[in-house]
């Protein structure tokens, strides 16, 4: 029972992805359902522990701030431009849209307050990232490739309004009420597993897309070295963009939870924008969102796993 407390989200993330990706031919209907809805409502259980004044003192955390910044939007694509001339040419379009699209619109911040650190940096990167898009993305994609590639601005500032905004002004207003804060305090770890709860919803919808997509790439278009590359990429990609923003900010001079905070947000990457921007390219170019989603969620659950119980010793 004890190893199940200490790893269960690994355990319940590898049956997800199994379940998902293996039962996709089955499962394929599901796709069809709204679920948009998950995403809201994990940003909405994320911001409601969190009150307006942290928020805008994370605003205020320059150097902490602006560190995941860079590293977001400026670091991650000019890394991942190099690391993908190691891979087919529609695996290395992939990789360089997933390094330029925002941050995670949930995980970044659950999975900061799962390590005990400073949820708020990584939900203000995340609101930054977002809206910063509609000219981090295209510019990166003109200039360091020879796509020219049209993002629906409209379209990705709905979906911050309504996944992004909407939930977390929700919250701040419920905040107001004396009985919902003390729930908030009270309640503030089970507040935390429902939001991990609803990323393995996420990822749940994420394996079945990627089930149905793989049963219609031509097996001879990618060989086993190939699927190794990218793997072995993406993670790199990752875990470089992680340990950037971890040493980097110890650097600075920033507290640990404003590290992992940047560590965080500064290597996360979001599925939902990213594949739909890569799809525009062909299935093969979908693959490395799709890889690096999991990966990082992978990734990071050990590694801050690991950074916290070093805290505690």
């Amino acid at each position: 029972m004890s190893f199940f407390e200490r790893h269960w989200f690994l355990l319940l993330l590898g049956l997800v992805l199994a379940v998902g990706m293996g039962g996709a031919p089955w499962l394929e209907g599901l796709l069809d359902l709204p679920r948009s809805w998950v995403v809201a409502v994990v940003m909405f259980v994320t911001a409601l522990p969190m009150s307006f004044t942290q928020l805008t003192r994370a605003a205020r955390s320059g150097y902490a701030v602006g560190l995941a910044l860079v590293l977001s939007m400026v670091v991650a694509p000019l890394i991942a431009w190099p690391l993908g001339r190691l891979l087919p040419e529609p695996l290395a379009m992939g990789l360089l849209i997933a390094a330029s699209v925002p941050c995670t619109q949930a995980s970044a911040a659950v999975w900061t307050r799962r390590g005990g650190g400073n949820d708020a940096i990584a939900l203000f990167v995340t609101l930054v990232t977002h809206f910063a898009c509609f000219l981090v993305l295209p510019g990166w994609l003109w200039l360091l490739s020879d796509a020219s590639v049209k993002v629906d601005a409209r379209e990705i500032s709905e979906v911050i309004v309504v996944l992004v905004l909407v939930p977390v002004a929700a919250a701040q207003v419920m905040r107001r009420s004396t009985l919902v804060l003390e729930l908030a305090a009270k309640y503030r770890v089970v507040l935390s597993v429902v939001a991990q709860l609803g990323i393995l919803v996420m990822v749940f919808f994420s394996a079945i897309s990627a089930g149905v997509m793989l049963r219609e790439i031509d097996p001879a278009e990618l060989g086993p070295l190939a699927w190794l590359g990218l793997g072995v990429v993406t993670l790199a990609l990752h875990l470089l963009l992680f340990a950037m923003g971890w040493y980097g900010s110890r650097v600075l001079g920033a507290p640990r939870g404003d590290q992992l905070a940047v560590a965080i947000s500064g290597s996360q990457k979001t599925l939902m924008i990213g594949l739909e921007v890569a799809l525009m390219f062909g299935g093969l170019a979908a693959l490395p969102i799709i890889t690096y989603h999991v990966l990082q969620l992978i990734a990071d659950t050990m590694l801050v796993d690991r950074l916290k119980q070093e805290s505690r010793g």
